[in-house]
C-alpha cells in the first residue's frame, strides 16, 4: 500500500465511490484477463440544468452522479470556508479527546464576525415525467455553478468509462483509485489543500464543527443546503448526498430543506451570503429582533394537508439529518422544547453556554441522536424567509404605486378566480404560503393538480411543459375555464415555470383555416378523459395560452409606463434636495422633434433576452412597442433598448442578463426574470437627477421585487398580476399583444454519433454551421413552402439523445409541411452518416 492509500481520506472515501459505481461486469473479478464492462457506456453531461435520468433504487446511472454531486458541492462548501478558518488561526484550538468540546476564548468572540458560505443542491428534474430525477448545483452567489465545475463534473461522472477506454486490461480498484485521484487533484488546485494529508483531512473535520457551533450562535447560517421536490426517489438520493458529504468529514453543516421550490433555494443560498453586502437585498426582515430564521419544530406541519408519501422519512430528514429507525421518542424530545425558545432567537443565544457540547454524528454509523435537538434546529434555516421577503417587498411595492398613481392598484383590483395547476409539483405545498399577498390582489387561488389523492401522479398530463409544449389543457382543467374570463396558470415540477391559458371567444382570422386542419391541434389524451380535449385555435372554446414573448411584452409595458412619467431635467439642480417627481402623472413626456439632437448623456441598456424558440410576431411587437417607446418618451433618449437571442437554456439567458442594466428574460416555456444592475442604474439615475423621483423609485422597487437569482414561477405569477392591474388589463387584452404565427416543435431521436456532427451557431442556434448542406437543404425547403413568414432550425437536445425541430409558418398546413420535410432531410442526413461509417468501417 501507498501512503494515500493508508489515509483517512482515502479509507473513507473509497467504500462511498465504490458502493454508487455503476453495475459492471464480470462483478467479483480481480484478474486483468477479464475486461470490466459497463452496463451503459453512454456518457451523462451537466446539461442546461443540471443532470437527469431514469431512477432505479439499484444499479441506475443517477446513484454514481448524485455521489459525485455530493464530492463537489462538498468541495465548494470547504473551498469557500477553509481560508477563512486559517485566516482566523481556528485550526489551532483544541478539542478536548472524546467530549469534542471548544475551549478557546477567541472563538466566542469571533463567531458572530465571521460570515460562512452556503452553497446548495437542488433535487430535481423540473417538468420530466415522475419515475426521473435530477441535480442541480447552486454555487455560492445563488447562481448556477460555472463551466469548469460543469466541465469536472462532467469528468468526474464519467471518468469510470474514460478510464476504461484508454486501460482495457484492468480491475475495479484502477478505476477507483484513479476517480479518487482525480478528486484530489481537483482539491489539490481548487483549494491548494493535499486531502491525502491526514492532519489536514482533520482540518476539515474541525471545520465542520466551528461552522455548526457558530451557526447554533448566529442569525445567518452556514450550510450544503440540500432541497427536493415532491418525486418519491428524492429520499434515497438526498441521503446518498449526505453520505458523501460524510466520507468528506462533513456532517453537521448539512441543511436538509426537504421540501423546497428551486428558486427558493437559488434565493436562499443567495440571501444567507450576500444579506447587508448586496445593497439589491431588503435587509428590514432580518433586522427585526423578534424574527427567527431557524427550523421550528412545526414547520412541516402543512404535510397534513396533502398526499405525501413518505412522511416520516422526511420528518427525520428535517428535523434530524438523517432517517431515524427508532421509535417517535425523537419527536417527543422535540416537542418538549417551549415558545420561549423559538419566539426570540437572539435571547436564546445568550443562554447558551460558551463551551457547547458538540457531538458527531453520522448516518451511516447509526449513532445514536443527540439529546440536544434544539442545537441541530437552530443551526439551520428554513425557507421562511424567502416567502416573507417576498411578502414584505410586494407589500413596499404595492403601496408605493398607490400613493404616486392616486390608489391605481386598489382601484383597478377586481376579485377573481385564478385556477392554479401545481402540476403535482413542489407548487402544491408552498403556494399557499403566499396568501397575503393573494388576498391584497382579490384573487382566489384554486388548486388544481396538488397532490390531493393517491392518483396524483408529477407532470401526468399536467404542468407548464406540457401544457406549452403539448398545446394541451392540463388534467382537471378543462371543466374550468368554459368561460371567456377565466384564468388558469400553470406551473412546472419545481415551481421555476409559468404558463397562462383562458378560452379565447374571438378567432384571428389569421387562424381562420379548414375544419381539418384545426382539427390537428384538438386534444387527444390517452387516460384523460372523451371530453378533454379542445381546439388550440378556434372560436367558442378556443384555448389560448400566454407563454414566455407574452410575459415579456407584460412586463416591458410596465416598465416603460413608470418610465414616462419620470422627470427628465434639462439640468442638474441640487442633487441632494428633496424629491423631484411631479405631483401629477405625465403620462407621455414630451416627444423628440423631428431635427432636435438628443443631449449627450449617459445610457443604460434595457435587454430584451430570448431564445430562438420565440415567435417571429413577438419580436415584430416588442420592436413596435421599442420604437413607440424611443419615439415618444422622453427617458428613452437615454436608454438602448436591445433585442438579444441566446442560445438555449437559462443559464445562457442569465448570462447575458449580467451584461445588462435592466434585462427581462424569459424563455418561451415560461422559466425567466428580470435582472437588475442596481449600481448602473443608480449611477445613470444620478447623472440623470431623477434619483430622488418618486416613479423612478416605484420602478426600482418593481424590478428589484422579482428573484433575482433564478426563474422563479410563484414570484413571476405575483409580478403578472400586479401588472395586469397596474395597466387596466384583462387576460384577453394581453393575449391581444400580438397574434403569434403557427408553431410547433417535434423532437427525433438520434445517434449520439451523429449529434456531435450537428452543430448550431454557438451564440443563438437559429440556423447550423456544421453541416452546411443539411443547413443548405432546410434553408430550401422553407424557402419553397413560405418564403415570407417561414422559419425553422433544429439543434440537438442538451438533456436527451434527440434532435429538435422547431418550425413556424403563416398557416397550420405550411408549418406542418416544414416540419414533415425537415424530418425526412434529417433521416436521409441520419441514413447517409451511417452508410458513410458502415463504409469506412
Amino acid at each position: 500500500m501507498t501512503n494515500r492509500e493508508e489515509s483517512v481520506f482515502f479509507r473513507k472515501i473509497k467504500p462511498c465511490i465504490e458502493k454508487y459505481m455503476p453495475c459492471y461486469s464480470p462483478s467479483s473479478s480481480s484478474s486483468k484477463e477479464c475486461e470490466i464492462q459497463f452496463e451503459s457506456t453512454f456518457e451523462l453531461s451537466y446539461g442546461n440544468s443540471g443532470f437527469r435520468d431514469k431512477y432505479k433504487a439499484t444499479g441506475c446511472e443517477l446513484l454514481n452522479v448524485f455521489n459525485k454531486c455530493g464530492i463537489l458541492v462538498g468541495l465548494l462548501f470547504i473551498k469557500y470556508n477553509y481560508e477563512r478558518a486559517i485566516r482566523y488561526n481556528l485550526f489551532h484550538y483544541s478539542f478536548e479527546e472524546g467530549k469534542n468540546v471548544i475551549h478557546h476564548k477567541l472563538l466566542n468572540n469571533l463567531k458572530h464576525k465571521i460570515r460562512w458560505k452556503n452553497v446548495g443542491i437542488i433535487i430535481t428534474a423540473s417538468h420530466n415525467a415522475h419515475d426521473e430525477n435530477g441535480v442541480k448545483i447552486i454555487d455560492q452567489n445563488g447562481r448556477q455553478i460555472n463551466e469548469l465545475y460543469e466541465n469536472y463534473l462532467s469528468e468526474l461522472v464519467n471518468k469510470h468509462l474514460r478510464y476504461l477506454k484508454k486501460n482495457k486490461k484492468c480491475i475495479i480498484d484502477d478505476i477507483v483509485h484513479d476517480i479518487i485521484n482525480f478528486i484530489a487533484q481537483f482539491f489539490k488546485e481548487e483549494i491548494n489543500i493535499d486531502i491525502y494529508d491526514n492532519e489536514i483531512f482533520n482540518n476539515i473535520n474541525k471545520l465542520d464543527n466551528i461552522i455548526h457551533y457558530c451557526n447554533v450562535n448566529n442569525v445567518l447560517k452556514g450550510n450544503v443546503c440540500i432541497g427536493f421536490d415532491t418525486r418519491t426517489s428524492s429520499i434515497h438520493l438526498n441521503n446518498i448526498i449526505i453520505e458523501t458529504l460524510n466520507s468528506l468529514n462533513i456532517y453537521k453543516c448539512i441543511n436538509n430543506m426537504c421540501y423546497v421550490t428551486t428558486p427558493c433555494m437559488h434565493f436562499i443560498v443567495y440571501f444567507f451570503n450576500e444579506i447587508f453586502i448586496d445593497q439589491k437585498l431588503d435587509t428590514e426582515v432580518v433586522k427585526d429582533e423578534k424574527y427567527v430564521i431557524h427550523k421550528k419544530k412545526g414547520d412541516l406541519n402543512y404535510m397534513n394537508n396533502f398526499h405525501i408519501q413518505e412522511t416520516k422519512s422526511i420528518m427525520d430528514l428535517y428535523y434530524f439529518g438523517r432517517e431515524i429507525k427508532q421509535n417517535n421518542s425523537s419527536y417527543d424530545s422535540l416537542k418538549n422544547h417551549n415558545d420561549e425558545e423559538e419566539t426570540d432567537l437572539k435571547n436564546k443565544f445568550h443562554k447558551f453556554k460558551d463551551h457547547l457540547q458538540m457531538e458527531n454524528y453520522c448516518p451511516s454509523e447509526g449513532n445514536k441522536l443527540h439529546h440536544r435537538n434544539w442545537h441541530h434546529l437552530v443551526a439551520h434555516n428554513s425557507d421562511r424567509i424567502y416567502y416573507d421577503y417576498f411578502i414584505r417587498s410586494f407589500e413596499k411595492l404595492y403601496n408605493y404605486i398607490n400613493e404616486i398613481f392616486n390608489d391605481i392598484l386598489k382601484k383597478n383590483c377586481k376579485e377573481e378566480i385564478i385556477y392554479v395547476d401545481c402540476s403535482n409539483g413542489i407548487a402544491s405545498l408552498k403556494l399557499d404560503n403566499f396568501h397575503d399577498i393573494f388576498k391584497i390582489l382579490k384573487k382566489k387561488i384554486i388548486k388544481i393538480n396538488f397532490l390531493q389523492d393517491e392518483k396524483s401522479v408529477l407532470n401526468f398530463h399536467c404542468g407548464a411543459d406540457y401544457v406549452y409544449r403539448k398545446r394541451k389543457i392540463p388534467r382537471n382543467g378543462i371543466k374550468l375555464i368554459q368561460n371567456p374570463k377565466t384564468k388558469l396558470c400553470s406551473f412546472d415540477g419545481d415551481a421555476d415555470r409559468v404558463v397562462y391559458l383562458y378560452v379565447n371567444d374571438t378567432l384571428p382570422a389569421s387562424l381562420k383555416e379548414k375544419k381539418e386542419e384545426i382539427a390537428r391541434e384538438i386534444i387527444s389524451t390517452e387516460g384523460v378523459g372523451k371530453n378533454e380535449g379542445v381546439p388550440l385555435h378556434g372560436n367558442v372554446n378556443c384555448v389560448a395560452i400566454l407563454d414566455g414573448p407574452k410575459i415579456i411584452c407584460l412586463f416591458f409595458k410596465c416598465i416603460a409606463k413608470m418610465l414616462s412619467h419620470v422627470e427628465v431635467k434639462k439640468k442638474c439642480q441640487n442633487e441632494g434636495s428633496g424629491k423631484n417627481g411631479p405631483n401629477e402623472p405625465n403620462t407621455l413626456s414630451k416627444p423628440k422633434e423631428q431635427n432636435e439632437q438628443p443631449e449627450e448623456r449617459k445610457k443604460i441598456d434595457i435587454n430584451i433576452i430570448h431564445t430562438a424558440y420565440v415567435n417571429s410576431a413577438f419580436i415584430n411587437h416588442i420592436n413596435e412597442e421599442k420604437n413607440f417607446a424611443n419615439k415618444n418618451i422622453e427617458l428613452f433618449r437615454h436608454i438602448n433598448v436591445n433585442i438579444i437571442c441566446t442560445k438555449t437554456g437559462i443559464k445562457h439567458l442569465d448570462n447575458m442578463a449580467r451584461k445588462s442594466t435592466i434585462a427581462i428574460l424569459f424563455e418561451p416555456n415560461g422559466h425567466g426574470s428580470i435582472y437588475t444592475n442596481l449600481q448602473e442604474l443608480n449611477d445613470w439615475s444620478i447623472h440623470l437627477c431623477i434619483q430622488n423621483d418618486r416613479y423612478f423609485v416605484a420602478l426600482k422597487n418593481f424590478l428589484l421585487f422579482f428573484n433575482q437569482t433564478s426563474g422563479d414561477a410563484i414570484v413571476d405569477f405575483i409580478a403578472i398580476e400586479l401588472s395586469l392591474t397596474f395597466l387596466n388589463l384583462t387576460i384577453n387584452d394581453w393575449d391581444q399583444f400580438f397574434t403569434p404565427l403557427p408553431s410547433l416543435y417535434i423532437n427525433l431521436p438520434c445517434p449520439k454519433y451523429v449529434l456531435d456532427n450537428i452543430i448550431p451557431h454557438p451564440d443563438h442556434e437559429k440556423y447550423l454551421i456544421k453541416p452546411q448542406g443539411l443547413q443548405n437543404r432546410i434553408d430550401k425547403i422553407v424557402f419553397e413552402i413560405d418564403p415570407t413568414h417561414g422559419r425553422c432550425f433544429i439543434r440537438p437536445s442538451g438533456t436527451e439523445i434527440l434532435l429538435r425541430i422547431y418550425a413556424e409558418a403563416q398557416t397550420l398546413r405550411q408549418r406542418d409541411h416544414i416540419l414533415d420535410k425537415v424530418k425526412q432531410a434529417l433521416l436521409q442526413y441520419i441514413h447517409e452518416t451511417d452508410m458513410c461509417s458502415s463504409h469506412e468501417s
